[in-house]
């Protein structure tokens, strides 16, 4: 398989869809990351934008095989409006363009142990690019509806485990990956964790839940060399799952003295707090509350809270460089960046 030429300028059609989907800020990182990229060099122009309510997969999927389908009825944010209309989606790029020119490093308490980026060694060059393409992010309850008869050709295990969460079709066919995994590793990271660490050492998830995000990094953290703690919950976490060897239960847990990351995967969307809890370095809230802009990061007894806000950024850059962009990943900004940037757009929209 050969690589692709240089990107010439890529026309893309973007699309959050999922149920509830109205209080998504994907579409504000989607801006934010692409305007980016074009100040970095990069012709990459997202000329639509559209928060799809759906509990079907075929629904964004119709979107995406139909250009300027009016059938398709976009849902209004309290942000950023109705990206429908072409005021609304003029204003979300013109206040991205001078976030880029205000913001230029991360705040410091959003690069505890320095930036993360998301460029990797390894070559991820995609054999076929369309000048027009259509990029999805998948949220509950349409992460497990894909299966490997799907006729979708998958970048990783997201078929087989059911945590597909990004779609791309560049014209004549699908691709897919779950970047949930990845995001969570690469926080875990980012604050420190080091998964070189082995024995009693190693990074320890303490994980509720047992759903598409929950199976997506069940998957990312064991083959990173952690090992999880699966905390029950609504739905339990699949024992048959390639992460089964990774598995440690509740009475093995006190043995492990190394950095622990707790996530409770059944916090409802707005929540501010997990009804679970365990002591842990990182306690990382998987959901957010778009009205508000509260404090991301906040130290506790033992470690940090984390706001939903960063999975979020997380797994979408990790999407940038896995499945939407891979050839420019090199060129993605850092994890501390976008979470500054992330912030200060949201002030800035709610002033505007």
């Amino acid at each position: 398989m050969g690589g692709t030429a240089p990107l010439s300028c890529m026309q893309i059609r973007y699309a959050v869809a999922g149920m509830p989907i109205q209080h998504s800020l994907s579409p504000v990182l989607a801006v934010l990351t692409a305007t980016h990229l074009k100040q970095a060099g990069l012709k990459v122009q997202l000329e639509e934008i559209k928060l799809l309510e759906s509990d079907e997969v075929t629904t964004p999927m119709a979107w995406a095989w139909v250009n300027k389908n009016r059938n398709q009825i976009g849902m209004h944010n309290r942000l950023y409006g109705d990206l429908d209309t072409p005021e609304s989606h003029s204003r979300l790029h013109r206040i991205a363009s001078e976030i880029m020119s205000e913001v230029k490093t991360a705040d410091s308490i959003n690069v505890p142990h320095g930036e993360t980026l998301f460029h990797q060694a390894e070559e991820r060059i995609k054999v076929r690019r369309g000048d027009h393409e259509s990029w999805i992010s998948l949220t509950s309850p349409l992460k497990h509806l894909l299966s490997p008869r799907s006729g979708v050709h998958s970048l990783d295990d997201s078929l087989e485990n059911g945590s597909v969460n990004q779609l791309r079709w560049d014209g004549n066919n699908w691709y897919c990956a779950g970047t949930d995994g990845h995001g969570i590793v690469a926080i875990a990271r980012h604050f420190g964790f080091d998964f070189e660490s082995a024995g009693v050492e190693t990074p320890l998830l303490c994980m509720v839940g047992g759903g598409g995000s929950a199976r997506s990094c069940a998957a990312a953290w064991s083959n990173a060399g952690g090992i999880i703690w699966s905390m029950n919950g609504r739905r339990p976490l699949d024992r048959r799952g390639p992460w089964v060897q990774n598995l440690i239960s509740g009475e093995d847990v006190v043995d492990y003295v190394g950095p622990r990351l707790f996530v409770d995967f059944d916090s409802k969307t707005g929540a501010s707090e997990s009804h679970r809890f365990a002591v842990a370095d990182l306690h990382l809230n998987p959901v957010y509350n778009s009205q508000e802009v509260g404090l991301v990061v906040e130290q506790n007894e033992v470690g940090f809270e984390l706001d939903g806000r960063w999975l979020l950024a997380a797994q979408h850059l990790e999407a940038w460089a896995r499945i939407f962009c891979p050839e420019e990943a090199h060129l993605l900004p850092g994890l501390g960046l976008t979470m500054t940037r992330l912030l200060a757009m949201e002030s800035a929209l709610r002033a505007d």
